[in-house]
């Protein structure tokens, strides 16, 4: 009885060793299996975050590669600029230096035309105060006249074509007053150049010291002493020059 108690123990002993054996090997196994599947999950994201590290190391070497060119291409036209810049300045600059020069040279012969004009018109009235003091009112007169007779007869060789101006009233400037027969001598001889008769509007100016002047419109024939004293100080002048 004791012996098949014994064993009966025993027996249910092998197998409780048997099915917890049984049932730590499933354990086991089953932790091995989710390790093994833990493990290969870890590797597959291991590669995908070796993956992901290289992509996002190509993306910042190319972000930085265009960095590079970008800040290249703005240092580039920074100094395309600068240079484009500097030469505009430099035009300008020469343009104002230039534009001083040529007013500085405007100015100078404005200021020697000026100088000129003063002296050309400072020895005319020399002249004419020298001529004035050192002559008698009678030798003026005579000089008058004289002067009037050539102013006619140079008149008299101009072709009747040069006198375009057709006007019927000639203003008649002189430093005396006509003679009646000098009157009649200019009035015949401006109606036969003009083809009408003619109407003489006298004028008397002392300033042209002696000789005539004739305005047909705006058509001048100057014969005076003035204009004479004109053309000897610019003909002086370009002698010096």
């Amino acid at each position: 009885m004791i012996v098949k108690l014994f064993i009966l123990q025993l027996v249910t002993f092998v197998l409780i060793i048997f099915a917890l054996r049984m049932l730590f090997y499933r354990h086991l196994n089953s932790a091995l299996k989710r390790l093994k599947d833990l493990h290969e999950e870890n590797l597959i994201k291991e590669s995908q975050l070796k993956d992901e590290l290289v992509r996002a190391k190509k993306e910042r070497e190319s972000e930085v590669e265009k960095g590079k060119i970008e800040a290249k291409r703005l240092i580039a036209e920074a100094k395309k600029s600068g240079e484009s810049l500097s030469q505009n300045m430099n035009i300008q600059a020469q343009q104002e230096a230039q534009r001083i020069i040529e007013d500085g040279k405007d100015a100078l012969e404005k200021t020697k035309k000026e100088l000129i004009e003063k002296n050309e018109a400072e020895a005319l009235k020399l002249s004419q105060e020298v001529i004035e003091y050192t002559l008698t009112a009678q030798i003026m007169r005579s000089l008058h006249h004289e002067l009037l007779s050539e102013v006619i007869e140079e008149i008299r060789k101009i072709e009747n074509e040069k006198f375009f101006v057709k006007e019927q009233k000639i203003n008649v400037i002189s430093s005396y007053e006509l003679s009646d027969e000098e009157k009649v001598k200019v009035k015949e001889l401006m109606s036969s150049k003009l083809g009408l008769e003619v109407e003489l509007q006298e004028e008397i100016n002392p300033r042209i010291i002696g000789g005539l002047i004739i305005k047909i419109g705006g058509f001048v024939v100057d014969g005076s002493l003035e204009n004479k004293f004109k053309k000897a100080i610019a003909y002086l002048k370009g002698k010096q020059a």
